[in-house]
Protein backbone atom coordinates (compact mmCIF):
# COMPACT_ATOMS: atom_id res chain seq x y z
CA UNK A 1 0.00 0.00 0.00
CA UNK A 2 1.55 3.41 -0.88
CA UNK A 3 2.67 5.74 1.50
CA UNK A 4 0.27 8.01 0.54
CA UNK A 5 -2.63 6.29 2.66
CA UNK A 6 -0.90 7.62 6.04
CA UNK A 7 -1.75 10.89 4.62
CA UNK A 8 -4.95 11.85 7.00
CA UNK A 9 -5.85 15.27 4.83
CA UNK A 10 -5.83 13.46 0.96
CA UNK A 11 -7.03 9.75 2.47
CA UNK A 12 -9.17 9.62 5.26
CA UNK A 13 -9.71 6.18 6.88
CA UNK A 14 -13.61 6.41 6.21
CA UNK A 15 -12.78 7.05 2.41
CA UNK A 16 -10.21 4.50 1.98
CA UNK A 17 -12.56 1.99 4.19
CA UNK A 18 -15.65 2.80 2.03
CA UNK A 19 -13.74 2.47 -1.20
CA UNK A 20 -12.45 -1.34 -0.38
CA UNK A 21 -16.08 -1.95 0.88
CA UNK A 22 -17.25 -1.04 -2.37
CA UNK A 23 -14.20 -2.56 -4.48
CA UNK A 24 -15.00 -5.93 -2.37
CA UNK A 25 -19.20 -6.08 -3.20
CA UNK A 26 -18.38 -5.10 -7.01
CA UNK A 27 -15.54 -7.51 -7.45
CA UNK A 28 -17.50 -10.43 -5.61
CA UNK A 29 -21.10 -9.75 -7.57
CA UNK A 30 -19.72 -8.26 -10.81
CA UNK A 31 -16.60 -10.41 -11.43
CA UNK A 32 -12.69 -8.74 -10.57
CA UNK A 33 -12.14 -8.50 -14.29
CA UNK A 34 -14.87 -6.77 -15.32
CA UNK A 35 -15.02 -4.23 -13.22
CA UNK A 36 -12.65 -0.75 -13.55
CA UNK A 37 -11.19 1.43 -10.59
CA UNK A 38 -12.95 4.40 -12.13
CA UNK A 39 -16.44 2.41 -11.72
CA UNK A 40 -15.54 1.82 -8.24
CA UNK A 41 -14.58 5.00 -7.28
CA UNK A 42 -17.85 6.39 -8.79
CA UNK A 43 -19.94 4.00 -7.05
CA UNK A 44 -18.50 4.90 -3.85
CA UNK A 45 -19.53 8.73 -4.27
CA UNK A 46 -15.81 10.04 -4.56
CA UNK A 47 -15.16 12.53 -6.43
CA UNK A 48 -11.73 12.20 -6.72
CA UNK A 49 -11.68 9.34 -9.65
CA UNK A 50 -8.24 8.75 -9.47
CA UNK A 51 -8.27 8.05 -5.33
CA UNK A 52 -7.61 4.65 -5.87
CA UNK A 53 -4.73 4.89 -8.00
CA UNK A 54 -3.30 7.04 -5.88
CA UNK A 55 -3.89 4.82 -2.97
CA UNK A 56 -3.04 1.54 -4.07
CA UNK A 57 -1.43 2.12 -7.50
CA UNK A 58 -3.51 -0.60 -9.95
CA UNK A 59 -6.12 -3.20 -10.02
CA UNK A 60 -4.10 -5.94 -8.52
CA UNK A 61 -3.01 -3.85 -5.22
CA UNK A 62 -6.56 -3.02 -4.64
CA UNK A 63 -7.41 -6.52 -4.76
CA UNK A 64 -4.69 -7.30 -2.40
CA UNK A 65 -5.86 -4.71 -0.02
CA UNK A 66 -9.41 -6.03 -0.13
CA UNK A 67 -7.97 -9.63 0.90
CA UNK A 68 -5.01 -8.39 3.49
CA UNK A 69 -8.35 -6.66 5.28
CA UNK A 70 -10.27 -9.65 5.41
CA UNK A 71 -7.11 -12.26 6.38
CA UNK A 72 -6.74 -10.35 9.44
CA UNK A 73 -9.53 -11.17 11.44
CA UNK A 74 -10.00 -14.89 9.83
CA UNK A 75 -6.46 -15.55 11.18
CA UNK A 76 -7.36 -13.91 14.48
CA UNK A 77 -10.33 -17.03 14.60
CA UNK A 78 -8.06 -19.55 13.92
CA UNK A 79 -4.90 -18.46 15.82
CA UNK A 80 -7.80 -19.27 18.62
CA UNK A 81 -8.98 -21.94 17.64
CA UNK A 82 -5.06 -23.99 16.93
CA UNK A 83 -4.79 -22.64 20.76
CA UNK A 84 -7.73 -24.23 21.93
CA UNK A 85 -6.30 -27.64 20.77
CA UNK A 86 -5.50 -30.63 22.95
CA UNK A 87 -1.82 -31.66 22.43
CA UNK A 88 -2.85 -34.70 21.48
CA UNK A 89 -5.23 -33.04 18.58
CA UNK A 90 -6.45 -35.62 15.76
CA UNK A 91 -7.01 -34.48 12.22
CA UNK A 92 -10.28 -33.87 11.84
CA UNK A 93 -9.97 -31.69 15.19
CA UNK A 94 -6.97 -29.71 13.36
CA UNK A 95 -9.09 -29.55 10.02
CA UNK A 96 -11.79 -27.95 11.94
CA UNK A 97 -9.42 -25.18 13.19
CA UNK A 98 -8.44 -24.60 9.50
CA UNK A 99 -12.14 -24.88 7.93
CA UNK A 100 -14.19 -23.38 10.69
CA UNK A 101 -13.19 -19.85 10.41
CA UNK A 102 -13.60 -19.34 6.89
CA UNK A 103 -16.98 -21.55 6.38
CA UNK A 104 -18.22 -19.00 10.08
CA UNK A 105 -18.36 -15.56 8.16
CA UNK A 106 -20.51 -16.91 5.69
CA UNK A 107 -23.26 -16.31 8.07
CA UNK A 108 -21.56 -14.11 10.87
CA UNK A 109 -20.07 -11.21 8.88
CA UNK A 110 -21.96 -9.30 6.87
CA UNK A 111 -18.93 -9.41 3.99
CA UNK A 112 -18.86 -13.08 4.15
CA UNK A 113 -20.66 -13.92 1.18
CA UNK A 114 -18.50 -11.45 -0.73
CA UNK A 115 -15.31 -12.74 0.70
CA UNK A 116 -15.97 -16.23 -0.24
CA UNK A 117 -17.24 -15.29 -3.78
CA UNK A 118 -13.96 -13.35 -4.07
CA UNK A 119 -12.03 -15.78 -3.04
CA UNK A 120 -13.02 -18.57 -5.56
CA UNK A 121 -12.40 -16.05 -7.92
CA UNK A 122 -8.55 -16.18 -7.24
CA UNK A 123 -8.53 -19.65 -6.34
CA UNK A 124 -9.51 -20.28 -9.58
CA UNK A 125 -7.49 -17.37 -11.03
CA UNK A 126 -4.44 -17.04 -9.11
CA UNK A 127 -3.37 -14.45 -11.51
CA UNK A 128 -5.75 -11.69 -10.79
CA UNK A 129 -3.41 -10.76 -8.20
CA UNK A 130 -0.77 -10.45 -10.60
CA UNK A 131 2.90 -9.52 -8.88
CA UNK A 132 0.74 -8.41 -5.27
CA UNK A 133 1.05 -10.87 -2.82
CA UNK A 134 -1.05 -10.89 0.86
CA UNK A 135 0.52 -9.82 4.08
CA UNK A 136 2.66 -12.97 5.55
CA UNK A 137 1.84 -11.77 9.09
CA UNK A 138 -2.13 -12.91 8.02
CA UNK A 139 -1.16 -16.39 7.16
CA UNK A 140 0.18 -17.60 10.57
CA UNK A 141 -2.89 -19.80 11.54
CA UNK A 142 -2.68 -21.60 8.21
CA UNK A 143 1.58 -22.61 8.91
CA UNK A 144 0.60 -23.62 12.21
CA UNK A 145 -2.07 -25.98 11.17
CA UNK A 146 -0.15 -27.64 8.44
CA UNK A 147 2.67 -27.85 10.82
CA UNK A 148 -0.09 -29.94 13.55
CA UNK A 149 -1.03 -31.84 10.65
CA UNK A 150 2.62 -33.04 9.74
CA UNK A 151 3.05 -34.60 13.17
CA UNK A 152 -0.37 -36.31 13.26
CA UNK A 153 0.34 -38.04 9.45
CA UNK A 154 3.96 -38.76 10.15
CA UNK A 155 3.61 -41.46 7.31
CA UNK A 156 2.78 -38.80 4.72
CA UNK A 157 5.49 -37.49 2.88
CA UNK A 158 6.09 -33.08 3.29
CA UNK A 159 5.47 -32.97 -0.66
CA UNK A 160 2.03 -35.22 -0.93
CA UNK A 161 0.82 -33.50 2.10
CA UNK A 162 1.05 -29.76 0.33
CA UNK A 163 -0.35 -31.39 -2.73
CA UNK A 164 -3.38 -32.86 -0.55
CA UNK A 165 -4.00 -30.12 1.29
CA UNK A 166 -4.16 -27.44 -1.50
CA UNK A 167 -6.61 -29.98 -3.49
CA UNK A 168 -8.14 -29.40 0.47
CA UNK A 169 -8.19 -25.68 0.32
CA UNK A 170 -9.43 -25.60 -3.05
CA UNK A 171 -12.76 -27.66 -2.24
CA UNK A 172 -13.29 -26.04 1.01
CA UNK A 173 -13.60 -22.10 -0.65
CA UNK A 174 -16.10 -24.55 -3.78
CA UNK A 175 -18.03 -25.81 -1.40
CA UNK A 176 -18.47 -22.68 0.79
CA UNK A 177 -19.25 -20.54 -2.45
CA UNK A 178 -21.36 -22.79 -4.04
CA UNK A 179 -23.19 -22.83 -0.59
CA UNK A 180 -23.15 -19.17 -0.12
CA UNK A 181 -24.09 -18.42 -3.87
CA UNK A 182 -27.13 -21.69 -3.76
CA UNK A 183 -28.69 -21.07 -0.45
CA UNK A 184 -30.97 -17.87 0.02
CA UNK A 185 -29.71 -15.75 2.81
CA UNK A 186 -33.07 -16.75 5.28
CA UNK A 187 -32.04 -20.22 4.81
CA UNK A 188 -28.22 -20.13 5.88
CA UNK A 189 -28.09 -21.63 9.16
CA UNK A 190 -25.71 -21.75 11.69
CA UNK A 191 -27.13 -25.97 11.63
CA UNK A 192 -26.60 -26.40 8.14
CA UNK A 193 -23.39 -24.44 7.71
CA UNK A 194 -21.95 -27.35 10.68
CA UNK A 195 -23.13 -29.91 8.46
CA UNK A 196 -21.67 -28.97 5.54
CA UNK A 197 -18.66 -28.15 7.27
CA UNK A 198 -18.64 -31.79 9.08
CA UNK A 199 -18.76 -33.45 5.42
CA UNK A 200 -15.87 -31.22 4.39
CA UNK A 201 -13.81 -32.01 7.67
CA UNK A 202 -14.76 -36.52 7.28
CA UNK A 203 -13.40 -35.80 3.10
CA UNK A 204 -10.62 -33.73 4.35
CA UNK A 205 -9.61 -36.31 6.89
CA UNK A 206 -9.77 -39.47 4.79
CA UNK A 207 -7.94 -38.05 1.79
CA UNK A 208 -5.04 -36.64 3.80
CA UNK A 209 -4.37 -39.53 5.52
CA UNK A 210 -5.13 -42.19 2.43
CA UNK A 211 -2.34 -44.66 1.32
CA UNK A 212 -0.20 -43.99 -1.47
CA UNK A 213 -0.43 -46.21 -4.25
CA UNK A 214 3.17 -47.53 -5.40
CA UNK A 215 3.57 -46.99 -9.59
CA UNK A 216 3.32 -50.16 -11.94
Amino acid sequence: MSAAVENSEYAPTGTVEELLQVAERMFAQQGVENVALTQIVAQAGQRNRSALHYHFGSRDGVLTAVMNRRLAPLNARREALVDALPADCSVPQILHAYAAPLAMVAIEEPWGPDYLSLLAQLTFHPQLLGSSSVEDQHLTGLRRCRRLLAGALPDVAPELLDQRLGWLRDSLVFALARWVRDTPAEARSAAALSALLDQIIIYGAAGLAAPVRPHP
